[in-house]
């Protein structure tokens, strides 16, 4: 099932029409629609508007419902979301259905995920791998090095920066609702 497959199941599954959606999201009845037929791509912080109206994590939106396998190997990894400029990727590092969800993100040398607005309906804890990673909490700023961790609690707004000269890799880690 395509990504706009699921977003039509899960409003279904909640009874809400596309111009109910719409107005809780803020999102335009239009952009919902052609996001449901697949023609069109939603940005990460989309996405989560659409995930907290629907009351899912975005995790059940995005993993494959077809493999349910204890493995997911590191060049089999689902990415979901890159920026323009591929600086900064998110990939599923858990696959099929989980109550543990985990992501990896990967923030390539000064480069940012400036999309401040982006809380979630479910609290996280992130931890760096490699690098440096700066984050912004409720405006105030974090540095987190290599086996520092973050828990952040749900609807924080955060964004992510690294300004620094390596790649940042954060693992992060989520309960389903």
């Amino acid at each position: 099932m395509e990504l706009g497959e699921k977003i039509k199941y899960f409003r279904k599954q909640k009874n809400l029409t596309i111009k109910e959606l719409a107005v809780l999201t803020g999102l335009s009845s239009g952009f919902i629609s052609n996001l449901e037929r697949n023609i069109n791509s939603p940005s990460l912080s989309n996405l989560q508007h659409i995930c907290e109206v629907l009351d899912i994590n975005i995790v059940e939106l995005i993993q494959s419902s077809v493999e349910d396998s204890p493995i997911v190997r590191k060049n089999e990894r689902t990415e979901f979301f890159k920026t323009d400029n591929d600086k900064v990727r998110f990939e599923l590092i858990t696959d099929g259905k989980k109550e543990l969800n985990a992501i990896c993100i990967t923030v390539e040398q000064n480069s940012e995920y400036g999309d401040s607005s982006w809380g979630h309906n479910y609290d996280e804890i992130g931890l760096v791998t490699k690098g440096v990673l700066n984050i912004t909490i409720n405006n105030k700023d974090y540095v987190l090095r290599e086996g520092d961790s973050i828990y952040i609690k749900k609807f924080t707004p955060h964004s992510y920066h690294n300004s620094h000269h390596e790649t940042c890799i954060t693992y992060w880690f989520s309960v389903k609702n």
